[in-house]
């Protein structure tokens, strides 16, 4: 393989870039192609060809369920006749004159009635051995010949069970697909007689009829319906021949041959449910042209398309080729403004001669010199801003290191002359602002425990009672263990001081904070609720839906009114994750509910 690339390659190279072009087009694209289409074409005639038999097979379903359907409305025919009461008796009784027999056939209207319902039976007869009634359309006294016929003998045997068969109508002397079945009393205690329903030749022709293909249907290697009219009779003949020989697969097209013309012979048993005493096979003889016209039109409208594309790719590639043999002649200014140190060259001329190597080298080297000119760009702004942010921390510990130290000895110098000067309660005041800022500038990102940031929330807001007195009071309900829960800090005191700025601001007296801790588990994960209620102003429905859907996609973009609640949202998010975070609940005049979904975490 690595001989023959050689030779291909020593050949490429003594022959111009146009006709190595050609040589690549034609071996790389044409011949793979024209395989591939071909093997594509197989393949879509085979596929196509599928799907026509697909269509042939649902169509012989879709006749088989109508057929079946009219067999079955047979069979609930039949299970009418064989449960009517009144007919019964009437078949049993024993009658003195004819005046009665004809005062019990006016009762009798019903089978009429019960012959104009089912269009699938052309004519029925009960056959009975009670000598006393008269024969009518539908009653028919059984005479010592009928008796002994096998067809009845059969229907008495099998006590009441339907069975299929074919006979000759001793009375219109026309042949019939029939069920028969004899009819008894409850727990087959009296003999009644026995029903024939003939089953109408015309209705099987009419099913037969909506099908696209010729339909037949044989009866015990007989063709009692069709829905073909241009089969002579030796035609007929060699179909049943065929159909007795056949063994019904669905998955098999039988090519047969009909004076000369080619068709597909397809067929499947139908077995009525209850009784599989007579054969039914429903039939297509297909047409071969029939069959395979529709393939053969999107295999030739393929072809067109394959042949089109082909030519018109020929012309493209060709046009491109030309196209690429001109720009060779610019190679030589490309070289020129190497040389005058001109580095914006285009990436590639095309092509794989001496000429696109040197190309390709001018190429790479300009493009390093610029990589090299970006990267040396790039570490002196990263230089800059690594020693901007270590300027900004170490400014940062040095804050953090005084103003604590200084703030926490103020405040205890002023709370000690405080209880001097005998101010117990500006002393009390001093104490709990000293806890709450030693609590809020000693956290340092990093979760802390749930009843430290509880402590820290109730300094404040011992501080507040005591500012406000009787405008404000709060509680604080914890309905779970706390002690050992991690919470990230100074997530609750900002929701807190919001419900006193913007929630009870305006209230003189009353004012109530109420804040709720309780979990839950959701998607087997155990969550924890704070909630911070207030009785407040509340918030109108438009801007608290419009808050709820700014945190729910975790928007920063919330107006300076609500910066806190912005603050606490976006660092939950940051630290558990996009699918926890704040929730608003209000209304308007009656007060707010924030409330904080967290996962539950433990730890010392």
């Amino acid at each position: 393989m690595a001989q023959i690339g050689k030779k291909l390659e020593s050949l490429l190279n003594k022959v111009s870039i146009k006709k190595s072009l050609r040589i690549i087009f034609i071996l790389l694209f044409i011949v793979p192609v024209v395989l591939i289409s071909i093997i594509f074409i197989f393949f879509l005639y085979n596929t196509l060809l599928d799907g026509e038999m697909e269509k042939v097979k649902t169509s012989m379903k879709q006749t088989e369920e109508s057929i079946n359907t009219s067999l079955h409305e047979i069979q609930n025919f039949s299970d009418r006749i064989y449960l009517n009461k009144p007919l019964q008796d009437i078949l049993l009784t024993q009658y003195q004159d004819i005046q009665q027999v004809y005062n019990a056939y006016a009762s009798l209207s019903f089978l009429e009635n019960y012959l104009l319902m089912y269009d699938q039976i052309a004519n029925y007869r009960i056959y009975t051995e009670n000598t006393t009634l008269l024969d009518n359309s539908f009653i028919v006294k059984a005479d010592y010949k009928t008796q002994y016929s096998e067809w009845y003998v059969t229907a008495q045997n099998l006590k009441g069970k339907p069975y299929w068969m074919h006979r000759t109508d001793e009375f219109s002397k026309k042949e019939y697909i029939c069920l028969v079945r004899s009819l008894w009393t409850a727990q087959y205690k009296d003999y009644v007689g026995v029903l024939v329903v003939n089953l109408d030749p015309n209705v099987i022709n009419q099913k037969l009829g909506k099908s696209i293909f010729n339909t037949a249907v044989f009866v015990d290697h007989k063709i009692f319906y069709n829905s073909f009219e241009n089969f002579t009779r030796d035609e007929v003949d060699e179909l049943i021949k065929i159909e007795s020989n056949y063994s019904p697969d669905l998955s098999k097209l039988q090519i047969i041959k009909l004076n000369g013309e080619r068709y597909g012979f397809i067929a499947e048993d139908i077995f009525d449910p209850d009784d599989s005493r007579l054969k039914f096979t429903v039939a297509f003889i297909i047409p071969m042209y029939q069959l395979i016209m529709a393939t053969d039109r999107i295999i030739l409208l393929s072809s067109l398309i394959f042949i089109f594309m082909l030519m018109l790719s020929v012309i493209v590639i060709m046009i491109f080729i030309n196209y690429l043999d001109g720009r060779v002649q610019k190679i030589q200014k490309g070289i020129s403004n190497v040389v005058s140190k001109n580095f914006e060259i285009a990436p590639s001329i095309g092509g794989n001669d001496e000429f696109e190597q040197i190309y390709v080298e001018l190429y790479e080297m300009s493009k390093d010199i610029k990589n090299l000119i970006n990267e040396i760009y790039r570490r002196n702004v990263e230089r800059e801003q690594f020693q901007t942010r270590q300027s900004e921390m170490s400014f940062k510990m040095l804050s953090n290191q005084i103003n604590p130290h200084f703030l926490f000895n103020t405040l205890e110098t002023i709370r000690m002359k405080s209880i001097a000067s005998g101010e117990k309660e500006v002393a009390t005041m001093l104490k709990l602002l000293a806890s709450l800022l030693r609590y809020n500038l000693g956290v340092k990102g990093k979760p802390v425990p749930l009843f430290q940031e509880l402590d820290a929330i109730q300094n404040y807001l011992n501080i507040q009672h005591m500012r406000f007195a009787d405008r404000v009071s709060y509680d604080i309900v914890t309905m779970c263990d706390i002690n050992d829960v991690m919470i990230l800090p100074l997530l609750i005191q900002p929701l807190v001081e919001n419900s006193f700025s913007h929630g009870l601001e305006d209230r003189v007296s009353g004012g109530f904070i109420y804040i709720f801790i309780n979990t839950e588990v959701l998607n087997d994960k155990k969550v924890m609720n704070i909630s911070v209620k207030d009785n407040g102003c509340g918030i109108d429905e438009d801007k608290l839906q419009e808050l709820n859907e700014q945190l729910e996609n975790g928007l920063d973009d919330i107006n300076s009114t609500h910066i806190g609640i912005a603050n606490v949202n976006s660092r939950i998010k940051l630290f558990y994750g996009n699918e926890y975070g704040l929730s608003i609940s209000s209304d308007f005049g009656e007060g707010t509910q924030v409330t904080i979904r967290i996962p539950v975490q433990t730890g010392a």
